[in-house]
């Protein structure tokens, strides 16, 4: 057997004062430790009191009764009811208006279709540990204190001049901030940590996104291109096929896919109005077709609305609505004409728009 030849020091051959020494290097254990545990007690307890402070208010005032009374009232349940109806409605005002909420309609379109169920998923696991958190810091809350010290609060008054019962209150103090302490240390355990964290990114992460999209650029054609995509996929594999390819569909699936963007990509980068005109009408047109179908289904005025969507007439009357609807804000934006008198019923989505711009610094 032949030996692994030695790798030779780059020091080989320099007299020995010529070499430096390595670094010394110190252990963590030999590091001065800050003991950082009194200034968290405090906000522990401060927390802790805090909760069963809010807690007794919202009691108090009746405020979950209220809230749950109000989920209840007639007015909330008619309109739940007609939920069908009022997302066909916002269809339509999307086919022909959509295009003027271009934040708004781009940011609701990539959250939902990039970001949408990882946020939900990670919100859902976080709520129900808070949930546990309030259940224990519920069981852990002291009974109301009904001793006679409350009675004889002129006597208590005198009592505490002296310094032995001031001893005693502030030792009673010490023991009260450490249970409240306890308490919420009890309740953060039920909580995972990583799960919070989770949560805070992903949230933070929909928001950059937003916020990079309002910003205008690359990134919000991108998202145009995205979206108008997203929204054309369904129709457009309705109508292309491929009958002896069927053992390959997910490869002929993303053919359709890349092929669509590179019709899209071009025409967002040369005509970003025209393609914003086409997303809004796209979307718009998807609610108004599917949830209009589901509405007149439950009247009684269609007989299966599966079947409807299913069929060459749902695919025509969203052409229809796409093509009329792409035109009509293309020639809207061109003109820069505004609402007009829609912009009253538009008050909503005129604020939500507005927010946004302002958190993106006033661009967009």
């Amino acid at each position: 057997r032949v030996a692994a030849p030695r790798r030779s020091s780059p020091h080989a051959g320099l007299p020995p004062e010529c070499v430096t020494p390595p670094p010394p290097t110190i252990a963590m254990a030999d590091l001065p430790k800050f003991n950082a545990g009194p200034v968290l007690a405090v906000p522990l307890a401060l927390a802790s009191v805090g909760y069963r402070v809010v807690a007794e208010a919202l009691a108090k005032h009746g405020v979950v009764e209220k809230v749950t009374a109000a989920k209840d009232h007639a007015l909330v349940q008619k309109v739940s009811s007609k939920k069908e109806l009022l997302l066909a409605v916002l269809g339509l005002a999307l086919v022909f208006h959509g295009a003027h909420f271009k934040n708004l309609l781009l940011c609701s379109q990539i959250v939902a279709m990039l970001l949408y169920d990882r946020v939900t998923r990670s919100a859902s696991a976080v709520f129900a540990d808070i949930q546990t958190a309030q259940e224990k810091l519920k069981a852990d809350a002291p009974a109301a204190d009904t001793s006679s010290e409350k009675k004889d609060g002129g006597k208590d008054k005198k009592k505490k001049d002296s310094a032995k019962d001031a001893a005693k209150d502030a030792a009673k103090d010490a023991a009260k901030r450490k249970e409240d302490a306890e308490a919420a240390k009890k309740a953060l355990n039920a909580l995972n940590a990583e799960k919070l964290s989770a949560s805070a990114l992903e949230l933070l992460g929909a928001l950059l996104v937003c916020m990079l999209i309002i910003h205008g650029g690359f990134a919000q054609k991108v998202a145009i291109a995205l979206s108008l995509v997203h929204l054309l996929m369904g129709k457009v594999e309705a109508l292309v096929v491929f009958p002896e390819h069927e053992d390959v569909q997910a490869w002929t699936t993303l053919f359709l896919r890349v092929a669509l963007y590179a019709v899209v990509l071009p025409m967002t980068f040369l005509s970003p109005s025209l393609a914003l005109a086409m997303t809004a009408a796209a979307c718009g047109a998807q609610l108004a077709t599917e949830h209009g179908a589901r509405f007149l289904a439950k009247s009684g005025k269609l007989p299966d609305a599966d079947a409807f969507l299913a069929s060459k007439k749902c695919l025509l009357t969203v052409a229809a609505l796409l093509a009329v609807g792409t035109l009509w804000q293309f020639w809207a934006l061109l003109a820069g004409s505004g609402l007009g008198y829609f912009g009253v019923l538009y008050f909503p989505a005129f604020v939500a728009e507005a927010l946004l711009g302002f958190l993106a610094g006033g661009s967009g």
